[in-house]
């Protein structure tokens, strides 16, 4: 009877365990398949991916290839075009940093589509340009002909006009006739006498003659004398300076006379002061704002 009952217990036993070790295999089987299936679901896209950057990767070097062929190509042309090489450049530079990074797929699509769009917008431009161009050539070469034959005649034309002009604009000035410069020492009672003795001199008055001249409009006009001493230094008071056919000079005394276009004798007085005054000759020039309207010059002993 109990041998009965044990064999009864040892199979139940045994049928539990044949049923648990098969609900470990249908388990092992499920999870098996079910990681099989993830496996293959990233493996499929992964391959999708590397497809898709693939694709994109085509799609971008064949756009690129093309701006870079035009850019060789037409390179005197696309200087002019350098808003628009900025623009692709920096669009290129974002895709290609997009795709490494695996970004989005339709993001980079849209993008590539708008760089092809401006890199096609480029094209056309550059192609414009370039007929333009080819047509201003021809038309250059057609008016370069008769512009020789034109500049054999206008050169001779020139030639008159340049020596006409010169003889107006030298004609067109302020000159000073009989200019003489006198030194004088003071003596007492403000009464002047001159003096060729260096040391003695205190004052040298310039004078001249304004000549008459229709061609200089008529106003107030600044006359400059300059007095360099033998050694080339130039007799000033201070900061006495002007423009002087573009350059700033220094000069020795200035005066405003009131110009009519008729002649008139003026003098204009340089002071010495405590200006050293050494022997030798003197150079004196007077001057307009613009030109020099004559010269003399002094000896001192």
């Amino acid at each position: 009877m109990e041998n009965a009952e044990n064999k009864k217990k040892k199979s139940n036993t045994l049928k539990i365990l044949v049923w648990v070790e098969l609900a470990v295999i249908l388990i092992l089987a499920f999870l098996y398949f079910t990681t099989k299936s993830s496996i293959d679901t990233v493996v499929i896209e992964k391959e999708k991916t590397e497809q898709m950057n693939a694709e994109l990767e085509a799609d971008y070097d064949s756009i690129m290839t093309e701006y870079n062929r035009i850019k060789e190509e037409y390179g005197y042309l696309t200087d002019q075009l350098s808003e628009q090489d900025s623009l692709i450049i920096a669009q290129a530079e974002e895709i290609q940093q997009l795709i490494n990074s695996q970004a989005d797929y339709r993001r980079i699509k849209k993008k590539l589509d708008y760089l092809r769009e401006i890199t096609q917008g480029y094209v056309n431009q550059i192609d414009s340009l370039y007929r333009v161009n080819q047509e201003l050539v021809a038309e250059n070469q057609g008016l370069r002909t008769d512009l020789e034959s034109a500049n054999e005649n206008a050169n001779s034309l020139t030639e008159e006009k340049d020596n006409l002009n010169k003889q107006i604009n030298d004609a067109a000035y302020l000159r000073a006739y009989s200019i003489s410069a006198t030194p004088y020492k003071t003596r007492s009672g403000g009464k002047l006498s001159e003096t060729d003795k260096a040391k003695k001199v205190d004052m040298i008055r310039v004078c001249m003659v304004v000549g008459e001249n229709k061609l200089v409009s008529s106003g107030q006009k600044d006359i400059y004398v300059r007095i360099a001493r033998p050694d080339n230094l130039i007799l000033t008071q201070g900061s006495y300076s002007f423009i002087y056919q573009g350059n700033r000079i220094q000069y020795s005394a200035k005066k405003v006379i009131s110009y009519n276009q008729k002649a008139q004798s003026i003098c204009i007085d340089f002071y010495r002061e405590n200006l050293e005054l050494p022997k030798g000759t003197y150079h004196i020039a007077v001057l307009s704002s613009e030109y020099e309207m004559g010269n003399a010059v002094l000896v001192l002993r």
